[in-house]
């Protein structure tokens, strides 16, 4: 049976500019096909929704993928998907179409097993640069999973990612009031999103920036240990557990792992928002920390890729070998001094001239072994200072003086470090805390540090909690145990129009009922 017997819209062209070569592929919401765009000759990927999405039963259905496709099209940055164009046709199927990319997914990838942890960092990097983007649009993806996350090899031996299908992308302002408008644009009356990759609040039909966080935190968990951090064989077992259970620590899964990229990753994890990275800034940064330790610069360097020449010393001389062992190029000889040096008839007969002879030998066998040491330094990257030569001196013969006793040193106290402990309590307790940039804990919590001199040990410590005021307080302590507690004090609620405002049509940004007028 051939392509077009099986699926009718092989060989049409679409709207008078796409021509329908074959299927890609299937997903929830309809088909992605291989097609041509006339009259530019572009290869592209389209997207064709399910045609029960016709609006009969989902009024909103309409303007909220108008809204999308347009929000997704000012997505420029090159590790997400272009959006060439979208639309819907006269007979009313709705379309999109995207750069054609050829790959494999990372749900392919990870088939053949997890990935080593730089790797794994290299391809969460590429997904943070891309979302970092659309969330400065004020968009939040909602939806990362393994197959929404392209890999393509573009003949480099590395990992370029293309982070696919924003199509529940859902539009944010900071401190914005949550208005009707946005249940009746976004939830079309499903959950959305992939109950293995779902953040806590998704479960409540919220969304922010730090919802994508989360759900990169388990891609890269999943990545490096294999699995998820939570299984289970229903979508509410699942969701139950990303809001009630603690997940494992990654390095029970993976001990390989160093402990700034566990702490890494069970940092964007976290339940709460607040005690996760803020933004993709902040991710990023922390995954510079976490590699730059290790070898690799930064998380620039796909570690897959990375080549150079390592020093091998033989017998025969240096060698420069590649990382799988071959040598390059030829060896570079040692001078070394003949045994079979012979000394004239001349030396023979004058016996200190021989004697003369055989050390200016013995000298030049040691500059040149010097000499040999010395590139062998140089080749291996190591500088090491040249020996300096013996000279011996007979010295005069002098009464020593007579020996002076040696005062006796008393080294300077050592300061006493003393242990301060910090009971820190919240009211309503949840909240978390931190210090600087480093997340201490949610409340209730303890934790100690150590004092040294006279002065009390001052710390500033900042309450986050979802829904109140953030605080801050200075904690003093000198030893013993320091109670710390704060009552945090909710938000106040948007304000209301005054009575008489009309309403302002229901027309949000980025809307056009028709893109070809």
């Amino acid at each position: 049976m051939s392509e077009s017997e099986v699926d009718p819209l092989v060989g049409k062209v679409l709207n008078g500019r796409f021509e329908i070569i074959a299927p890609l592929g299937v997903g929830g919401m309809g088909r992605v096909y291989k097609a041509m765009q006339q009259p530019l000759d572009r290869v592209v990927a389209l997207k064709v929704l399910n045609p029960r999405y016709d609006g009969s039963k989902d009024p909103g259905f309409e303007k909220r993928f108008f809204l999308e496709a347009s929000m997704t099209a000012k997505l420029k940055h090159p590790n997400t998907i272009t959006v060439h164009d979208y639309g819907r046709t006269e007979d009313g199927i709705y379309f999109i179409a995207m750069e054609y990319v050829e790959g494999e997914t990372l749900a392919q990838a990870l088939k053949a097993g997890p990935f080593p942890w730089p790797r794994a960092l290299y391809v969460g990097a590429q997904v943070a640069r891309s979302l970092r983007e659309a969330h400065k649009l004020g968009l939040v993806h909602r939806d990362l999973k393994p197959a929404n996350i392209m890999l393509l090899s573009e003949g480099t031996g590395g990992d370029v990612v293309k982070v696919l299908d924003f199509g529940l992308v859902k539009s944010f302002t900071p401190d914005r009031p949550k208005q009707p408008s946005d249940t009746e644009l976004t939830q079309a009356g499903v959950l959305l999103g992939s109950p293995l990759y779902m953040a806590p609040e998704q479960a409540r039909n919220e969304a922010d920036p730090r919802t994508d966080i989360y759900a990169l935190g388990v891609l890269l968990f999943q990545s490096i240990a294999g699995r998820p951090p939570f299984v289970g064989k229903e979508s509410i077992d699942l969701i139950v557990k990303h809001i009630r259970e603690k997940p494992p620590e990654l390095r029970e899964l993976a001990p390989e792992v160093p402990l700034e990229v566990n702490g890494l990753v069970m940092k964007c994890l976290e339940k709460q928002p607040a005690a996760r990275f803020q933004t993709m800034e902040e991710l990023l940064e922390a995954m510079r920390a976490a590699t730059s330790g290790h070898g690799m610069s930064g998380v620039f360097a796909d570690p897959r890729s990375m080549s150079g020449l390592m020093p091998r010393i033989s017998s025969s001389g240096v060698q420069l070998i590649s990382p799988t062992g071959g040598a390059t190029g030829e060896p570079r000889p040692v001078p070394q001094q003949t045994a079979d040096e012979r000394v004239t008839e001349s030396d023979a007969a004058d016996p200190r001239a021989r004697a003369r002879r055989q050390r200016l030998i013995i000298a030049g066998v040691a500059l040149g072994v010097v000499g040999v040491s010395l590139g062998g330094a140089l080749a291996l990257g190591v500088f090491r200072e040249a020996p300096k030569p013996v000279v011996t001196v007979t010295p005069p013969v002098v009464e020593p003086p007579a020996p002076k006793a040696d005062p006796v040193k008393v080294a300077p106290p050592a300061a006493a470090k003393v242990e301060v402990t910090f009971d820190v309590t919240s009211e309503p307790p949840g909240a978390a805390v931190s210090a600087g940039a480093t997340v201490l804990g949610t409340t209730p919590f303890s934790f100690t540090r150590e004092r040294t001199g006279e002065d009390a040990l001052a710390l500033e410590l900042s309450f986050a909690l979802d829904g109140y005021q953030p605080r801050s307080v200075v904690a003093k302590g000198k030893d013993g145990t320091v109670k710390v507690t704060e009552t945090l004090t909710k938000k106040p609620p948007g304000k209301k129009p005054p009575r008489g405002t009309k309403k302002p049509p229901d027309q949000p940004p980025g809307y056009k009922d028709d893109p070809y007028q």
